[in-house]
Formats: structure tokens, C-alpha cells, sequence
């Protein structure tokens, strides 16, 4: 057996670890290649497979080198002429070439150099080919190793990645979840405020009762019979029915519950859901009626409606209505509160309500007629869609205030900042010194409608029909006309004219004329009026569409 020897040399150090690099970089390359190309998913299938030709490879190299070593005296003999070298055995054909040369004998020092050269050859190759198969284990066992750690790192981010999705997906049940509190949460809130019905429903029985004893009364003092509905005023009820009707109304708070998706009262809404049901069939049919009415695409969850409402104060004004206590100042002035009170497609006539507290209430779809709003607090208070005529928001002058408020302290101003009047047809209806900033007019006729000395800075009239309005006095800064139709050649300098001054810029707008059948295929217009109503209330004065050509001028940041 050969002796190892006692060191190694320098170029024999690099030369393996050039061997051991140039392995090392092959099968880094070659398993980089196969993750690159073949991605994940085939190291994943064939991993198996993989391991399989790797521990072949493995094998090969070990079985080669077993055999090499097992038969390296037969490979060396026939190679070189020699079994195995030792390194003292280089000596001898070293010092015969050295005698040889010296005693002059070329053809022995020739012998003695080649067996120099083939004892060297036979060292040399059993050295190099046992690093090689050294090498070519220890690269394949590293290459093996690096490609389990790249497919482990390239599970990892997968795994990463379906996690970050399944938190995604947690985020979502998490929001989702929040809802559903939310939900139960206004719910909860509901089923308190369905307790207050049963007080409102002992309410209406004694108002009946005060009703029924002042119609036997009247007919009594006539000698004739009343009719079914018979006003009443606040004197006529006890001081107990007063105290419980504005306990009644403080204690229903507001609270957002399911919407529903339509209103029971509302023909719109009604036709709506007659025809969804043949949608399919008919989707330009659909699309048209849409567009017409103005539907709204009904979303597929459970959700609650846009804000907080109490239909128990809008159930409460409705008793008191319909038991003909129309005049509700006395009830004001000892706390009635009925902001946020939710009365929709109802029938408002006749009624005041100065001194009122109605901020936020909604009366979407309802029918006003000679109602008087006039020194009520109606801050973002809706009357979205509604019918309203010969009824006044107006400021409350001194001529105007009833009991028991004190004519003294007049005007009472009509708080509306924020009240919502789109799609509304107004008609004949008073808003003379209200406050209604930020106020909206979308998509509203307005015929012969009163803004002397209003206060409708940042309101908005896009899209709005504008008969006959009088703008003497009116704020007008920032107001926005875009869209609006105004009747007459001169209507933007008309506006600028009679608005407070410095109030209103026509060069804001431009001004394109608008024919009478595009007018009538407004949906609210045709709804409401015909082509003679309007020549008649316009004077068959030309119509014009105005477009906001300039933006508005917001000063400087704060």
C-alpha cells in the first residue's frame, strides 16, 4: 500500500480547489437552470426522480472509485509498468540517471529517466484520480444539498404567499365580521326603540280621545255632526299628554337598520320591482326605464341604510298629523324633538312647525301642501323626490310668528344648511333669508321659487329646471349652476344682477341654448309639467343649458 504523504503542495492545493469550483459551479448551475425553467412545481412532481439520478450519480462515482482502487495495480502495471509507487522508489531511477550520466552510459541514463517519468506519470495519476472521484463526491453530495435548499426556499415563499392570501382573506372575514357587529349592534338598537311603538300607540289612543271629545262638543254647540278628522290644537291636551308626547320623542333615538331595497309607498320604487322580474328579457327596455325613473342598482348583501334614522319620531309625527294637532309650536317650546325623524312618501298639509327641531329628518317622496317650515331647524334635512307646494321655508317675520313664541324676537331663521331638496318638484314655495349653505338642488324643478336675501353659498343647482326664481339678495358664492336650465338671453346676467353683490360670477358659465324637446325628455319635467305649462310659466322665453367653464376659487390653503 502506498504512504500518504506528509504534505501537499501548492499547486496541488489549487488545483483541487479549481476542480472542486468548477464542480461546485457545474451542478449550482445546472439544478439553478432546472428550478428557473422547470419552476417549482416540476421539483415538486419530480422529486423523486431527481433524488433518484442524483443518488445514481452518487453511486456511479463511488463504484468507480471502489473499482479503481481495487484494480489500480493492474491499471498502473499496464499503464506504466509499475503496481504502485511509493515516493522513496523515485530515488533509484533519480540517482541511475545521475550514475549513468556520469559514467557516460546515454542509453542507461535514457532507461533510468524513463522509468523516472513513468514512476512520476503513475504517482501522479493515482493522486489526481482519487481527488477527482474525492470531489466529484463531495460536489454531488453538495449539489444535492443546495438543490433541497432551493426547493425548500422556493416552498417557503409559495407557503408565504398562499399565507399572505389566507390573511387577505382574514382581513376580509375580519371587515366582514365588523359589519356584522355593526349590524347587530343597530339591531339591537331597533328592537329598543320597537318598544317606544307601544307609547306612541297609547299616544294616538288618547289623542283619539281628545279628538272624539272635542268633535262631540262642536256638534253639540251646532246641533250638526263633525266629520271624521277634526283639528285639534296643543291647548286641548293635558299637560301629562304633552310631557309624554316629548319624553316619547326624545327617548326613540336614531339608528341605522336594514334598507330594505324599496319603499312601500313610492309608485317608482313599486314599478320597479314589477318589472325587475322581466329584466332579463327586456334589458333595453330596463335600461331605459332606469335611466327614466332613476333607479338605483340594489347591491346583493345585507346592508344598513346611509345614516341614522328613527321611523318611531317619523311614526310619532305621524299620529300627530293625522290627529289634526297641525300647528306644533306649543310642543316645540317644551322640547318635541324630531331630528332624524324618518317619514317617507308621506302627506304633509298645512302643518308649522317654527321653533322645530327636525336636523337630519327625511321626508324622501313625501307630498307638501301649504306647509309652513319657517323657523325650524332643518339642517341636512331631505326632501328628496318630494312634491312640494305653496309651502315656505322662509325666514319667520313679525307678522308670522304664533304662540307661543315671542313676535319680539323676530325674524326666526330657517336653519337649512345642508338640506337636500334633488329631484324634488318645488313649486310656489318660499326660502326668503333662510340659511341654507351647502344646500341641494340636483335634478329639482323649481317654479316661481323665492330666494330674496337667501343664504345659498356652496349650494348646488347641477342639473336643475329653474322657472321664474327670484334671486334678488341671494348669496350666491361658490354656488354651483352646472347643468342647470334658465330660461331667457339674458338669464346669467339677470342672476349676477340681482344676487348680492360680488356674489355670483356669469363668466363662471357659459350658456348654450336648449330646444323644447330636450327640455320634456327630463324625467322630472315630463313628469310634472307639459310644453304649455312651461311656455306659460316661462313666457315661451328660449331655454339654455349652463356648463361651468371655470372652477371655483378656493383660496389659499389653510
Amino acid at each position: 500500500m502506498e504512504q500518504k504523504p506528509a504534505h501537499t503542495s501548492g499547486s496541488q492545493n489549487s488545483s483541487g480547489l479549481g476542480i472542486n469550483a468548477i464542480l461546485f459551479f457545474g451542478f449550482g448551475l445546472a439544478a439553478g437552470v432546472l428550478v428557473a425553467f422547470s419552476g417549482l412545481g416540476f421539483l415538486q412532481d419530480s422529486a423523486a426522480l431527481i433524488a433518484t439520478v442524483f443518488l445514481a450519480a452518487l453511486l456511479v462515482v463511488l463504484l468507480l472509485g471502489v473499482i479503481l482502487y481495487a484494480a489500480r495495480r493492474m491499471i498502473w502495471s499496464r499503464l506504466f509498468g509499475f503496481a504502485e509507487v511509493q515516493i522513496e522508489e523515485l530515488a533509484n531511477p533519480l540517482a541511475s540517471v545521475a550514475e549513468r550520466a556520469i559514467a557516460g552510459d546515454p542509453a542507461g541514463a535514457t532507461t533510468a529517466a524513463r522509468d523516472l517519468v513513468a514512476l512520476a506519470l503513475a504517482r501522479y495519476s493515482w493522486i489526481t484520480t482519487r481527488r477527482w472521484i474525492i470531489a466529484s463526491l463531495t460536489a454531488l453530495i453538495a449539489a444535492m444539498a443546495a438543490l433541497a435548499g432551493t426547493a425548500l426556499l422556493f416552498q417557503q415563499n409559495q407557503l408565504l404567499a398562499v399565507q399572505s392570501g389566507l390573511l387577505v382573506e382574514q382581513n376580509a372575514k375580519l371587515d366582514e365580521q365588523s359589519v356584522l357587529a355593526a349590524l347587530q349592534v343597530q339591531l339591537a338598537e331597533a328592537e329598543r326603540n320597537a318598544q317606544i311603538a307601544v307609547q306612541i300607540t297609547e299616544i294616538a289612543a288618547g289623542l283619539g280621545q281628545v279628538v272624539d271629545r272635542e268633535a262631540a262638543e262642536q256638534a253639540a254647540a251646532t246641533g250638526t255632526p263633525v266629520g271624521l278628522f277634526n283639528a285639534i290644537r296643543a291647548e286641548d291636551l293635558s299637560r301629562a299628554q304633552v310631557l309624554r308626547i316629548t319624553s316619547t320623542s326624545r327617548a326613540a333615538k336614531p339608528y341605522r337598520f336594514l334598507d330594505m331595497g324599496m319603499r312601500a309607498h313610492s309608485a317608482q320604487d313599486n314599478t320597479r320591482i314589477a318589472v325587475e322580474r322581466r329584466r332579463a328579457e327586456l334589458p333595453n327596455t330596463y335600461a331605459r326605464m332606469a335611466g327614466h325613473y332613476g333607479w338605483a342598482e340594489a347591491g346583493a348583501e345585507v346592508r344598513l341604510i346611509d345614516r341614522a334614522a328613527s321611523p318611531e319620531r317619523g311614526q310619532l309625527l305621524t299620529v300627530l298629523l293625522s290627529a289634526g294637532l297641525l300647528n306644533l309650536e306649543p310642543l316645540n317650546i317644551t322640547g318635541l324633538d324630531l331630528s332624524f325623524a324618518q317619514m317617507l312618501n308621506a302627506t304633509i298639509i298645512l302643518m308649522t312647525v317654527q321653533g322645530g327641531l327636525l336636523d337630519s329628518a327625511d321626508f324622501t317622496g313625501s307630498a307638501v301642501r301649504f306647509a309652513d317650515f319657517g323657523g325650524a331647524s332643518l339642517e341636512n334635512a331631505r326632501f328628496v323626490g318630494g312634491d312640494i307646494r305653496d309651502s315656505s321655508f322662509a325666514a319667520v317675520t313679525e307678522d308670522r310668528v304664533l304662540p307661543p313664541y315671542d313676535a319680539s324676537k323676530a325674524p326666526l331663521t330657517t336653519q337649512a344648511n345642508g338640506v337636500d331638496f334633488s329631484g324634488a318638484y318645488v313649486v310656489d314655495t318660499r326660502f326668503a333669508a333662510a340659511n341654507m349653505l351647502a344646500a341641494r338642488f340636483d335634478g329639482a324643478v323649481l317654479v316661481n321659487a323665492d330666494f330674496a336675501q337667501t343664504n345659498l353659498g356652496m349650494a348646488t343647482f347641477r342639473d336643475a329646471v329653474l322657472i321664474a326664481p327670484d334671486w334678488t339678495g341671494a348669496y350666491l358664492k361658490a354656488t354651483d349652476l352646472d347643468g342647470a336650465i334658465v330660461f331667457g338671453a339674458d338669464a346669467l346676467a339677470t342672476i349676477a344682477t340681482r344676487a348680492a353683490r360680488d356674489s355670483f360670477r356669469a363668466d363662471r358659465f357659459r350658456a348654450d341654448p336648449l330646444d323644447r324637446a330636450a327640455l320634456m325628455d327630463i324625467p322630472v319635467v315630463y313628469r310634472n309639467l307639459d310644453l304649455a305649462d312651461v311656455d306659460r310659466l316661462t313666457g315661451s322665453a328660449p331655454a339654455f343649458r349652463l356648463t361651468r367653464i371655470q372652477p371655483f376659487d378656493d383660496g389659499a390653503a389653510p
